[in-house]
């Protein structure tokens, strides 16, 4: 029986992000309730990080929002996609972007704050800890000694469990929390992140993907916090999506090569 690692403890705030240059993404979509506050968070977690809001055209506003503040702080920058929906492809595009702004770290977080910003440095510190070698993924993990969950049904929790055993199982992945959206990547994998999911599966398939070609994955104790504001967009047909996504890797882990 495989059992979680111990991890550094959710009250040291005194972890500064490592010498990379560093760039936070939120992939947004009908959160106009929470984006300035998302926005601050994120700005006030660290002076040296910098923020790619990706909005998918949000009809509530939230990329208008996003560009007026922009206009007063140079560490923000708005990226509305027109023409494009979907989760996967939002975090591809901010990945590419912050490759091609010259940053070597992109951290990832859901902007409904389900993701605590003040976690950030955390995760960046064990990009490189004292006498460890470097990690290639950090992921904020509510599944290792010191994560949680707060505010979740019965069924969100079991279909958590699900999806994380199938990825850490059957895939392969050396990871127990592999859902989580809260991680650092560093961008030098960003050419191996191929594939053809635009949904939640991305989280599991960028791991699948980077694991087999090298990358070394750690994992960070959070407490995920369910929402306080606005509704969620994940629906069922996502889901079921997500799961034939997951079906289709686990065939390829087992009978294709790399």
């Amino acid at each position: 029986m495989t059992t979680a690692p111990s991890a550094p403890p959710l009250s040291d705030t005194s972890i500064r992000p490592p010498a990379e240059r560093v760039l936070v993404i939120a992939a947004t979509y009908q959160e106009a309730e929470n984006v300035l506050r998302l926005i601050d968070a994120v700005l006030l977690a660290d002076p040296l990080l910098d923020l790619l809001v990706v909005d998918d055209d949000s009809p509530d506003g939230t990329g208008e929002l996003a560009i007026q503040r922009a206009a007063d702080e140079p560490r923000l920058t708005v990226m509305i996609r027109r023409d494009r929906r979907g989760l996967g492809s939002a975090v591809r595009d901010g990945l590419h972007e912050a490759r091609r702004r010259g940053y070597q770290l992109a951290v990832s977080l859901d902007a409904d704050f389900s993701h605590d910003p003040a976690d950030i440095p955390r995760l960046l510190a064990a990009v490189a800890p004292p006498g460890q070698p470097p990690a290639d993924v950090v992921i904020g993990s509510r599944k290792i000694h010191g994560g949680s969950v707060v505010g979740w049904p019965l069924s969100r929790r079991m279909l958590s469990r699900l999806v994380c055993w199938w990825t850490h199982w059957v895939l392969r992945v050396p990871a127990f929390d592999s859902s989580s959206g809260f991680r650092v990547i560093r961008l030098s994998f960003l050419d191996v992140l191929q594939g053809s999911t635009e949904g939640y599966a991305i989280q599991e398939q960028m791991l699948w993907q980077i694991h087999r070609a090298g990358g070394r994955i750690r994992e960070v104790p959070i407490t995920f916090t369910q929402r306080q504001r606005g509704l969620s967009k994940v629906d069922w047909w996502q889901m079921v999506l997500g799961a034939s996504d997951l079906v289709r890797l686990g065939w390829a882990t087992w009978f294709q090569r790399k």
